[in-house]
């Protein structure tokens, strides 16, 4: 098989896995997460961050959202515009509508500056301790990160955290992968 089956093949075992993660364990660990992502020096140290409305398969980013609020940080999300993505402000008033393939992305396409975000928190279906990312497959954080310079983190659940995923040149690695503490 290529790179690009072994990707597809590991998407749905993953999506598999994800949906079928026991609701206590997952808060359990998402708390863990918010536990250390908030003590983290490059969240503590961040104005700007990054951060995607999570899908239900996902750990949940609205209470990472609200903590970031609550601190006065601003909070960007995605929205894909024509084949490009691009960061947009996210406040508690912001008009969400569907985008493509059925995400939740604000209204606006007032893109902010790649530069400006501090702190990129990169969503995935699983990843390694040492940043290798499996996405969803359409390669929108990898083309958005290619050139980005800021930091970047990933939250990964138990179930995200494989030894070895299939990568190939475009492929962009994580800075930081936070994983549940046992």
């Amino acid at each position: 098989m290529t790179v690009i089956e072994d990707k597809k093949v590991l998407r749905d075992q993953q999506k598999a896995r994800l949906a079928a993660i026991d609701p206590v364990a997952k808060k359990e660990q998402s708390l863990s997460l918010y536990r250390q992502l908030f003590e983290n020096p490059g969240w503590q140290s961040s104005d700007n961050i990054a951060i995607t409305l999570s899908l239900p398969l996902e750990l949940s980013t609205r209470p990472i959202i609200q903590q970031a609020w609550e601190l006065d940080k601003h909070v960007f999300v995605p929205k894909i515009v024509d084949t490009k993505m691009i960061f947009v402000e996210f406040t508690e008033t912001t008009k969400i509508i569907k985008g493509k393939m059925s995400i939740s992305e604000p209204e606006e396409s007032k893109a902010f500056p790649k530069n400006d975000i501090d702190l990129m928190i990169v969503p995935g279906l699983a990843f390694t301790k040492t940043g290798k990312r499996l996405g969803f497959g359409a390669g929108y954080y990898d083309r958005y990160l290619s050139d980005y310079s800021g930091k970047t983190l990933s939250l990964a659940l138990n179930d995200q955290l494989l030894a070895t995923i299939p990568t190939d040149k475009l492929d962009v690695r994580i800075q930081q992968i936070l994983a549940p503490e046992n």
